[in-house]
């Protein structure tokens, strides 16, 4: 692939200053995963480095997670032979060996792998299909198949399969798969729309629901604890049959979920849907609090936009398990110029990053990724600039972003500090006097735990600081209209 593919919001105390002092208080114990998409981790042409030492880098950056993409034609490339086993991970069909080193490594640098299955093998797209749709790996996946290749996942790496490289030991346990990458797209699931009978009929979410269902069960046969993420739902779409064949995410989630407009429930093939937690990419254009247009798209700020219609399949039984449904974003991030010309200054992109935590926290996101760590380099037939370091490994300013967000923003008359500690200890909010900085709050967190503060600050350049280490400064400035509200909607994603 020349991309790799790209716990509910908890109860926070908010403490409010009496005075410009010292205002002392405990930090909030939500906590915010922060994870990585990308494949510098394998690359043996990573820029001289060794994969370990970007697995200390992703480590050191903040991250707990990071996503492996198991390609399905690596994976399993020719169908299974008559009398073969097509659940076990050791049937001759499956190539897991690659699969294991690298979740080997990931785990011994202490951070937790999530799966994402897709691009199918040709053996296993549907008859039909055109070149172009054959060659990305998407076309009317069989969704039989893809349920065996994920109770062989499941088993493997269940943390009780026997090691085959390690007399005595077991195989480490992922415990999360993702099912599919972005499969409102064409270029990853096709067709996305089909005529019948003059009308256009959203195809693309009657395949994913067969494939969806088919995977959860695949999942839950090999490890019932494992945890089943749809697909990450690409921000933006288009009409049917107008040129990209994007579909709208929100059409899409309800076409999925046999929800219609209204929220009124519908008959469809292959329901009620399985899945533990809904998936988003929400790419944005012009920055993390720009709304997308179309309320049938969901970018960085719109995200509660599938909150109703969970709720709504929950009610109706079209949903299953019906329990709450937590929210991750799978993949986002902005380019930075350098090196991309046509990027986000550097100190623009750390700004949005850390803005973007901030958006997807108080949309009730429990666990974002961020694309990349490091900045592509040749062979990608098309490149992409948004890591948080230079692809010779030195750090952007979003790194410190990533690391030590903070920010500071209206929360109605008050303003509102929020950000994550790097370490645990004493954070202390400080304004920029002159040359100097004055202490306006302390709190007490956790190492990457989410602090915040409510109270009122003055207009000024803010930042924080714990033991030794300080974030970027964040400018704060007067509301522009009185009692205004914060630019990040507060919306908990808690279907």
């Amino acid at each position: 692939m020349e991309r790799p593919r790209k716990a509910t919001l908890l109860c926070v105390l908010a403490l409010t200053a009496t005075s410009l002092g010292i205002a002392d208080g405990a930090a909030s114990a939500a906590r915010f995963t922060r994870g990585f998409v990308d494949s510098v981790w394998f690359d043996p042409m990573a820029a001289g480095v060794s994969h370990q030492s970007w697995l200390t880098k992703t480590r050191a950056a903040g991250a707990r997670i990071v996503q492996i993409e198991v390609d399905w034609t690596g994976a399993e490339p020719d169908p299974p032979a008559p009398g073969a086993s097509l659940t076990s991970p050791s049937a001759p069909q499956f190539d897991f060996a690659y699969l294991d080193r690298e979740v080997e490594e990931v785990r011994q640098a202490g951070l937790q792998p999530v799966f994402l299955v897709t691009d199918a093998p040709r053996w296993a797209e549907g008859p039909g299909g055109t070149a172009a749709e054959y060659a990305t790996g998407g076309y009317e996946p069989n969704a039989t198949a893809f349920g065996q290749l994920a109770q062989a996942l499941a088993k493997r790496y269940s943390g009780r399969y026997p090691d085959p490289q390690n007399h005595g030991h077991t195989l480490p346990r992922v415990r999360y798969l993702q099912a599919w990458a972005e499969a409102n797209m064409s270029n990853h699931l096709s067709p996305q729309w089909v005529r019948v009978n003059g009308h256009a009929v959203n195809s693309g979410a009657d395949i994913y629901r067969q494939m969806l269902n088919a995977f959860y069960a695949g999942v839950k046969a090999g490890d019932r604890s494992d945890v089943v993420l749809t697909s990450g739902l690409e921000a933006y779409g288009d009409a049917p049959f107008q040129g990209n064949d994007r579909t709208h995410p929100v059409t899409f989630l309800q076409d999925l979920l046999c929800v219609n407009a209204t929220l009124g429930p519908t008959a469809c093939a292959g329901g009620p849907v399985h899945f533990d937690v809904m998936a988003s990419d929400p790419y944005d254009a012009f920055g993390p609090t720009v709304h997308a247009v179309s309320p049938l798209d969901a970018s960085a700020p719109d995200l509660g936009r599938f909150s109703p219609i969970i709720s709504a399949a929950r009610a109706a039984h079209t949903l299953l398990p019906n329990r709450k449904k937590p929210l991750w974003v799978t993949e986002f991030g902005y380019d930075s110029s350098p090196p991309n010309p046509s990027g986000v200054p550097l100190m623009k992109q750390a700004r949005w990053l850390e803005q973007s935590f901030y958006v997807f926290w108080h949309e009730g996101v429990s666990c974002v990724m961020w694309y990349l760590i490091r900045d592509q380099t040749p062979p990608y037939t098309q490149n992409y600039f948004s890591g948080v370091y230079f692809r010779d490994g030195g750090p952007k300013p979003s790194f410190t972003a990533y690391r030590f967000p903070f920010v500071v923003e209206h929360d109605g008359a008050l303003a509102q500090v929020w950000g994550i500690s790097p370490v645990s200890g004493t954070i202390q909010v400080k304004r920029r006097l002159g040359s100097g900085w004055r202490t306006l709050a302390t709190l007490r967190a956790f190492a990457g735990q989410v602090f915040v503060w409510d109270g009122p600050l003055p207009p000024g350049i803010y930042r924080a600081t714990v033991g030794a280490q300080q974030s970027l400064a964040w400018p704060f400035r007067r509301a522009r209209q009185r009692g205004s509200a914060r630019q990040a909607p507060t919306i908990t994603f808690s279907s």
